[in-house]
């Protein structure tokens, strides 16, 4: 392990110790990616260097200088071999005398600092590569010898060490270069640190886990005028741990009432069973709605004409009030059967925690009426025109990433609960949209990037090649669910009426 790894390591351990934080994975890896973390260190390697610097005298600089010292002479043997001399006579000058000796000046080493920066396979690498003396003096690099299979040249127009690197490691190089016509040469570390991609596992769970669930899943309804996709993948946190997707989907059009109804929900990753909780979830609201919302039902009936004039204000509160009482009476239905499914094999109903998102809707000609439910993160979304959104609900964000709040008893009990349901009849909407927090978090990032009508445009063009062909729309969906986003490895489920 390299000096800026250890130290990077020692920081986080310790700090990580210091406040009593829960250690994961996922955290950790999220902590070795931050480029933020990775400059504060440098900045710290920068601080003690220089400190050393200030604390070495220039005597403790120099090279100690080891004198050569010749042989000790013979005067008596010296006074017999010289030349018989005459004596001089007044005003004649000696013919020769014995030179002053000279020494030759003593060149010191300069010290040099080689800076680089580190590179990343798979990524284009450009880097300057400096040198700076501790005599000031201007460099000249003339060439730098890198090991073969790296990926790596040295451009010396530019002075930049240029490519793509092929393999992850510490490599040594060695830069020849020259101040004043004299050469030197030095080593420089050069770190490449791998593709976080690589480091990912996809392992599959214990043959004999409960409550088995499909990696990817994927479903297309495509009829006349109806288009729906829903598609889910387990992500990569639970590739690498072994474990099965917490996240679940349902889409459904009825032909007779041509109602639709979309849901997504995300079993929280602390709960043991919480992806069947999303299953059942999903289940029974579906099983629920669809039952309401079909022709048999007559308490729908005396709310469909104020949907398609929608022009009497107390008739839409009526209509507001009907499908709030709808989506309790779900919600409610889906909290008993997962109490349900915890007395029967002995666990804490939290073991099934999910979020849920739902939504119904009905075209009307060149209009869309939706009805939309929200507990816990993701998002539900109305988008149309080009660049204007209207979200259909509020998320439940907590105090720290991955906080949100689950389908329970105290949330159906919150005064605030008719506050998750929105209605509304919009015209031009080109498409209708929930997703989980895998999805959002990287898509948008925050709860103020989810109403960003310029990251909606952006994310509908980046999806919109999986929906041109319609047909093959849920497995070229399923497919770019797959995309990589850095700390971002969360299940992810994206439903899409277009």
């Amino acid at each position: 392990m390299d000096k800026k790894a250890l130290l990077t390591k020692l920081i986080i351990d310790d700090t990580l110790t210091q406040h009593r934080i829960p250690v994961h994975e996922e955290l950790v890896i999220a902590l070795y990616e931050d480029v933020e973390i990775a400059q504060y260190i440098d900045f710290i390697i920068d601080k003690i260097n220089a400190k050393v610097a200030e604390k070495i005298t220039p005597q403790d600089k120099i090279p100690p200088i080891l004198l050569l010292l010749p042989p000790a002479r013979d005067l008596a043997a010296e006074e017999t071999s010289l030349p018989e001399e005459c004596p001089l006579k007044p005003g004649q000058i000696p013919t020769h005398s014995s030179p002053m000796p000279t020494e030759k000046p003593i060149i010191h080493r300069p010290t040099a600092k080689i800076t680089l920066s580190n590179a990343k396979v798979g990524t284009a690498f450009n880097s300057t590569l400096s040198i700076e003396l501790n005599t000031l003096e201007i460099t000249e690099i003339e060439a730098v010898d890198v090991p073969e299979g790296v990926g790596i040249t040295f451009d010396h127009e530019s002075c930049c060490l240029v490519g793509m690197p092929t393999k992850s490691g510490n490599f040594i190089l060695v830069v020849h270069w020259s101040v004043n016509a004299i050469r030197y040469q030095d080593e420089v570390l050069l770190i490449i640190n791998p593709d976080p991609r690589s480091l990912w596992q996809i392992n599959e769970p214990p043959a004999d886990s409960p409550y088995s669930k499909a990696h990817i899943d994927s479903q297309l309804i495509l009829e006349e005028d109806i288009r729906i996709v829903g598609a889910s993948r387990r992500g990569r946190s639970h590739e690498h741990a072994g474990t099965f997707r917490d996240d679940d989907f349902y889409i459904h059009h009825d032909n007779q009432s041509q109602w639709n109804i979309l849901i997504v929900a995300d079993g929280a990753g602390s709960a043991r069973y919480s992806r069947e909780g999303s299953r059942i979830a999903i289940n029974t609201v579906s099983h629920y709605l669809k039952s309401q919302l079909s022709l048999e039902n007559e308490a729908i009936k005396p709310h469909l004409e104020t949907i398609h004039q929608w022009n009497d204000n107390s008739a839409i509160n009526q209509v507001g009030s009907f499908f709030a009482q709808l989506f309790r009476n779900a919600a409610q239905l889906a909290i008993n059967n997962l109490k349900n499914e915890a007395i029967h094999i002995n666990e804490p109903v939290k073991s099934f925690s999910t979020t849920l998102l739902a939504t119904v809707s009905l075209r009307i000609n060149d209009e869309l009426f939706a009805a939309s439910f929200w507990m816990g993160d993701g998002a539900i979304a109305a988008y149309g025109p080009a660049g204007k959104v209207r979200i259909l609900g509020i998320p439940d964000s907590g105090e720290y990433a991955g906080q949100t709040r689950f389908l329970d008893d105290s949330a159906l009990n919150d005064a605030e609960f008719n506050r998750r349901i929105i209605i509304g009849k919009w015209k031009e909407i080109s498409h209708l949209i929930l997703m989980t927090d895998g999805v959002s978090d990287p898509v948008f990032e925050t709860d103020n990037g989810l109403q960003d009508p310029n990251k909606w445009a952006a994310f509908i063009d980046e999806i919109s090649p999986c929906l041109a062909s319609p047909e093959h729309a849920d497995s070229a969906l399923a497919e770019w669910l797959n995309f990589f986003s850095a700390g971002n490895h969360d299940d992810r489920t994206l439903v899409v009426a277009w």
